[in-house]
C-alpha cells in the first residue's frame, strides 16, 4: 500500500488520518481524533508551555502510531493554533515528531479546505463555502470550479464558546469579510459547510429529520431553539450524537452557521464529507513533497 499520513493541527482537535493513495483517489483507513483546545492557550498572541506541550504528546503518540503501519509519507498542518508571536517555538516542539510541518495562513486554510471540498462536490461550480472550526471561520467564493476568495477571521466554536452565546460578533465579522472581499459579497441559495462543526450538526439534523447530507436552515435554526430551550429529547440526541469534547462548543457552532446561511440568505446547506486534510493531501502530492 501506498499510505500517506496528514496530522491537522487545530484549535478544537488534533486530528490523524492515514490514507492509502494505491488507488489514485484517497481512501481512509485510519482516522483518530484528540480534542486538546490549543487555542484555549492562547493569551495576548503567545500560546501557553502547557498548550505546546500537549500537542507535541499528541504528535509523538500519532508518529508511533504510523511507525507501526509503516506509513511512507507523513505531514502535518496548523491552522489557526500557529498564528502567533511564539509560532517557531510550536512547529519546532512539533517537527521533533514530523519533519514536515506546515503553519497555514488563513487564506491557505481556507483554500485547502475548498481543494478538500471539491472531492465532495465535484459537480457544484460556482457557490460559497464555509468552513466554521475551533479558533476560525474559513469562507470560500468559487465559480467555475476554481476558488476566487479564500479567507479566514478568527472566531470559530472554541473562541465563541467564551462570549455570549447571542455575541453579535458573528454578524460583524461576516460584513468586514464580505466588505473586503468583494466575491464573497453576495447571496446564494445553497451553500457548502465544511468540517467538523457541520458535520456534528448534520449528525443531529439527521436524528431528528431524517436527513442525510444536505439539510434546510429551518432545521438548523429549529434545532438551535430547542437547544436554547433545553428541549428534553433534543438535547438528549445531541448528546448522544456529537462527541462529549465537542458538546461545550456545539451551539456556540451552530450559531455561526445560523449567522452565514442568513447574511447569505441561503435556504439549504450541503454538507462535505472532505474537508482541509484532503486538500493539504493532494497539494503535498502535487507538490511531490
Amino acid at each position: 500500500m501506498d499510505l500517506y499520513g496528514i496530522v491537522d493541527v487545530g484549535s478544537n482537535t488534533i486530528v490523524l488520518l492515514v490514507y492509502d493513495m494505491s488507488l489514485g483517489t484517497p481512501q481512509i483507513i485510519l482516522h483518530e481524533s484528540t480534542p486538546v483546545h490549543l487555542i484555549d492557550y492562547v493569551e495576548d498572541g503567545v500560546m501557553a508551555k502547557e498548550g505546546i506541550e500537549n500537542a507535541a504528546k499528541v504528535l509523538e503518540k500519532y508518529t508511533e502510531e504510523m511507525e507501526q503501519l509503516n506509513v511512507q509519507h507523513r505531514f502535518a498542518d496548523i491552522t489557526e493554533p500557529c498564528r502567533i508571536e511564539n509560532q517557531k517555538e510550536l512547529v519546532d516542539a512539533l517537527s521533533a515528531f514530523l519533519i514536515d510541518v506546515d503553519a497555514l495562513s488563513g487564506y491557505e486554510e481556507a483554500y485547502y479546505d475548498y481543494c478538500g471540498m471539491r472531492l465532495s462536490y465535484p459537480d457544484i461550480k460556482d457557490g460559497i463555502a464555509f468552513d466554521v472550526g475551533g479558533g476560525s471561520t474559513e469562507l470560500v467564493s468559487f465559480k467555475d470550479n476554481e476558488c476566487t476568495e479564500a479567507m479566514s477571521f478568527p472566531y470559530g466554536c472554541v473562541r465563541l464558546s467564551h462570549l455570549p452565546l447571542d455575541t453579535g460578533q458573528c454578524r460583524i465579522s461576516l460584513e468586514q469579510a464580505r466588505k473586503e472581499y468583494p466575491s464573497l459579497n453576495c447571496t446564494c441559495k445553497e451553500l457548502i459547510g465544511i468540517g467538523g462543526t457541520m458535520r456534528a450538526a448534520g449528525k443531529v439534523l439527521k436524528k431528528m429529520y431524517g436527513t442525510d447530507l444536505t439539510v434546510e436552515v429551518w432545521m438548523i435554526k429549529e434545532m438551535f431553539d430547542k437547544l436554547k430551550e433545553n428541549d428534553p429529547d433534543t438535547v438528549s440526541i445531541m448528546k448522544k450524537t456529537v462527541k462529549k469534547s465537542r458538546q461545550p462548543v456545539f451551539l456556540p457552532g451552530v450559531h455561526m452557521i445560523i449567522e452565514i446561511a442568513d447574511i447569505y440568505q441561503a435556504e439549504r446547506i450541503h454538507i462535505s464529507k472532505t474537508n482541509i486534510r484532503e486538500g493539504f493531501l493532494m497539494h503535498c502530492i502535487e507538490t511531490g513533497k
